[in-house]
């Protein structure tokens, strides 16, 4: 056994010392080669440009603390609370932004159940 191990360690050090040259060679020609700049691509004169969150003119209607926390969540986040009611967003405002986050991403049976509860929370406080 010790013989074949003897004969597989040579093999494996002629394999590495054969290929060297080939492996330089490779280097040396992706190091010559000139980088690959990406084709420019223009957007077709009808299609419209994403509006960032910036440009949204929902976010006008928010004092700019709000704003800028509305920045912050991820978009399918900002589009959830978009979609929310006026008394929802006020309930949503009160959550913590993980929770929010969390909230946009339930599926709409559990979003229904969560805001039942959030609903169920708020409605002794006004009592």
């Amino acid at each position: 056994m010790h013989k074949s191990l003897n004969t597989f360690a040579l093999a494996g050090s002629a394999l590495a010392l054969a290929l060297s040259p080939a492996m330089a060679v490779a280097q040396e020609e992706t190091e010559s080669m000139p980088p690959v700049e990406a084709p420019a691509t223009e957007m077709p004169a009808d299609a419209q440009p994403t509006e960032t969150a910036d440009q949204d003119p929902r976010l006008a209607s928010l004092p700019a603390e709000k704003q800028e926390a509305v920045k912050a969540w991820p978009p399918a986040t900002q589009d959830y609370f978009w979609s929310l009611s006026d008394e929802r967003k006020e309930l949503f405002w009160r959550l913590s932004d993980p929770d929010k986050v969390r909230l946009s991403e339930l599926p709409e049976e559990q979003q229904a159940s969560a805001w039942a509860q959030i609903e169920s929370m708020k409605a002794p406080s006004q009592v």
